[in-house]
């Protein structure tokens, strides 16, 4: 199955009040699939203060150092990535930041 993701670059970008907030200025669709995310993987994100959702994976040239991604209307942040050699694609996994403020 094909699923299509945009992948965000954030940049910061002061606003009128001299605030730096994160915007994004490069935001790639990208065709790759998505995955469910691994018990382990589940327990060791969730010390950490996530909640993975799912891991996308897509070819390696997709990828180039993007912050975020969108899918289904819900933006994730991108904490991990993975390289798999064997066949030249990279593991994207997805979560949301559990607390007061997501990012």
């Amino acid at each position: 199955m094909t699923d299509l993701v945009s992948l965000l670059y954030l940049e910061p970008v002061k606003n009128e009040l001299a605030e730096e907030l994160l915007q994004p200025v490069r935001i790639s669709p990208t065709l790759g699939r998505i995955t469910s995310v691994s018990r382990a993987e589940r327990v060791e994100s969730g010390l950490d203060g996530l909640t993975p959702e799912a891991v996308f994976i897509t070819a390696e040239t997709n990828y180039r150092g993007e912050q975020q991604a969108e899918w289904e209307g819900e933006r994730y942040q991108i904490y991990r990535t993975y390289h798999r050699r064997e066949s030249q694609e990279i593991e994207l996994y997805l979560a949301k930041r559990t607390g007061v403020c997501p990012w």
